[in-house]
């Protein structure tokens, strides 16, 4: 007899999610501090070039310089076209740029304990413990960029000290050692407390904008995203947005007929029946009691709107099972959509409660589409 192993795996939970926008922001948010040690490394590369007569120092100088470039190029194309890219194509681009600057930090350390003089020395040895430092400050919230870029930047050093046949060099390359160590904890330490604090923020922020029991968007936070829509231009021609305002039919008498807690249970499958049914791009929010809102962006006709409210109306019609108990309630449906950039997410509401109400005025389970001249798209 076979027994069968399960290799079924969950997949890994992405636990900054929430959070990663605000992570990938705090890289781009010391971008003085990333090109004025572009530049000191070049101005000090430069001086130890015309003074020692060194070429290498001078090829170090136009690498400083050309990296610092590249970086501020990077930080300002982050702030003017941040939207155009995904969060993790920004942190690539960063990352790459860091990355490149470590490298020359490593290889301006290599050099200097090789083959240059005790002034480059010392410049080299105070240039990577201000780096180092850097590093810990400005990239701890991606705790394995910082680490890498640590450790591609002391290693050179300290393998070119131990190697060093004076004893002093090698007690450099010891506390280089050390020095990075702690650094690599600082960073670990530095993340896990921003970490806790932006999760913090972010689950407090979802708690104010949610609806505690169905965990949709509350009226506040539909009626910021509305405003959001507006105000980033995504309502003109072609791309209307409609507003489905939904009354769930029966609920009251199912409510006092079972209990509070089958009521609960009924309003937290109605969200999930919701969710199923909207589109990438929509919003579902609990508008209070057993009024919903569900927001429908880029329509490139009032039609798809319609088709949308029928498919709630159907949905939410069908029989919930809640502790063993066999519950059929109903929906009707008020709808109001525009294209208008004049218009406003208020007027857009209140035509759809208008809709809504006609609608249970003509009886249940109808869909009624606003006859207000806000709705007037192709």
């Amino acid at each position: 007899m076979i027994a069968r192993i399960s290799t079924d795996r969950r997949p890994a939970v992405d636990k900054e999610a929430p959070i990663r926008a605000e992570l990938v922001d705090l890289l781009y948010a010391s971008t003085f501090n990333v090109v004025f040690i572009g530049f000191a490394a070049a101005f000090f590369c430069s001086l130890i070039a015309r003074s020692a007569g060194d070429p290498v120092f001078g090829a170090f100088t136009v690498l400083a310089l050309l990296i610092a470039g590249i970086r501020f190029a990077i930080d300002r194309a982050y702030r003017r076209y941040r939207q155009s890219h995904s969060t993790q194509f920004w942190e690539r681009a960063h990352s790459a740029g860091s990355l490149m600057f470590s490298v020359l930090v490593g290889a301006i350390g290599a050099y200097t304990f090789w083959r240059a003089s005790g002034e480059a020395q010392l410049f080299s040895a105070v240039f990577l413990v201000s780096y180092c430092t850097g590093i810990v400050t400005r990239l701890a919230v991606r705790p394995k960029l910082a680490i890498a870029c640590v450790k591609i930047a002391a290693l050179p050093y300290i393998i070119i000290l131990l190697m060093h046949p004076l004893f002093l060099y090698q007690m450099l390359a010891l506390f280089l050692l050390l020095m990075s160590l702690a650094s690599l904890q600082l960073i670990r330490t530095s993340y896990r407390l921003t970490f806790d604090v932006l999760i913090t923020r972010a689950e407090l922020a979802a708690l104010a904008g949610s609806d505690p029991l169905t965990g949709l968007a509350n009226r506040f936070t539909v009626d910021q995203q509305l405003q959001r829509l507006f105000l980033s231009q995504q309502v003109g021609p072609g791309h209307a947005v409609a507003v489905h305002f939904i009354d769930l039919d029966h609920f009251k008498a199912a409510n006092d007929t079972y209990g509070h807690a089958v009521g609960d249970a009924i309003l937290v499958e109605v969200a999930q029946r919701l969710n199923e049914l909207l589109p990438s791009d929509g919003i579902a929010a609990r508008r209070g009691g057993d009024e919903f809102l569900v927001i429908q962006p880029n329509l490139a006709a009032s039609l798809d709107a319609v088709r949308l409210a029928k498919r709630i109306t159907a949905s939410l019609s069908q029989p919930y099972t809640i502790m063993d108990v066999e519950v059929t309630i109903g929906a009707s449906v008020g709808v109001a959509a525009t294209d208008n950039t004049q218009e406003t997410p208020q007027r857009l509401i209140v035509a759809a409660d208008h809709a809504l109400y006609e609608a249970k005025r003509k009886g249940r389970g109808i869909v009624e589409f606003s006859d207000v001249a806000i709705d007037q798209v192709a």
